[in-house]
């Protein structure tokens, strides 16, 4: 039902240095070009930091770099379509990932470093305090650390149709002290709606899509 955000479409102010991160190196093969998604994040209750980088190599020839480097302490899983996602457990206090698909005749990398919990994520971490349809699934809870607003994404899902999510957020973040700023109407009939909600200096764009199944919602929240 919720189609996976991608990281680095969420990222929606310029970074600045995260407090104390702390998250270890990750090698990368000579050659690789690559750039920074998050500093500091915290992912589903989770912190962690992310980027990615393009190189001139096959998956293979990249893969072979990372097995080299962690030897028998890498879990390497196949993807389809030829890529892999190796994981690798750094000093038992952060989990490395990284994720390599092809691209022409290169490959793209996406790489991972989450910081292990001391103690379990509450079961209600994700999605806490932003209100919500009964029967909503929340797939990804992000927050952006690095950004001076620290923005805060949401992923969700339900089987409201988006008039019936717009309505829902227009009347409880009005009781909060929202306006709904003009754009285009939603309909009953409408397979997306996108609403900007503003108070003071704080915003929230709400954007529901029709999916073959149920409603997919974004909510960034600035």
């Amino acid at each position: 039902m919720i189609p996976r955000v991608l990281l680095v479409l969420c990222v929606a102010a310029a970074a600045v240095p995260a407090p104390a991160a702390d998250f270890p190196d990750v090698p990368v093969p000579k050659g690789a070009r690559g750039e920074r998604v998050s500093d500091h994040m915290r992912y589903n209750g989770l912190d962690m930091r992310a980027s990615r980088y393009a190189i001139d190599q096959p998956v293979d020839k990249v893969r072979a770099f990372y097995l080299r480097q962690w030897k028998d302490k890498v879990a390497d899983t196949a993807l389809d379509g030829g890529g892999s996602v190796l994981g690798y457990m750094d000093r038992g206090r952060h989990y490395v990932t990284v994720a390599l698909r092809p691209a022409g005749r290169g490959t793209e990398a996406t790489i991972g470093v989450m910081r292990l919990p001391l103690e379990d994520v509450a079961p209600d971490a994700v999605g806490k305090g932003f209100a919500r349809l009964p029967r909503t699934e929340v797939a990804e809870d992000i927050v952006y650390l690095d950004t001076p607003r620290q923005v805060r994404t949401l992923s969700m899902g339900n089987a409201h149709s988006p008039f019936q999510n717009e309505r829902f957020y227009t009347r409880t973040l009005g009781a909060q002290g929202y306006a709904r700023e003009p754009g285009d109407a939603c309909q009953a009939s409408s397979q997306v709606c996108q609403v900007r909600y503003t108070r003071d200096r704080e915003r929230i764009t709400v954007t529901a899509m029709r999916q073959e199944q149920g409603t997919a919602i974004v909510a960034v929240i600035e």
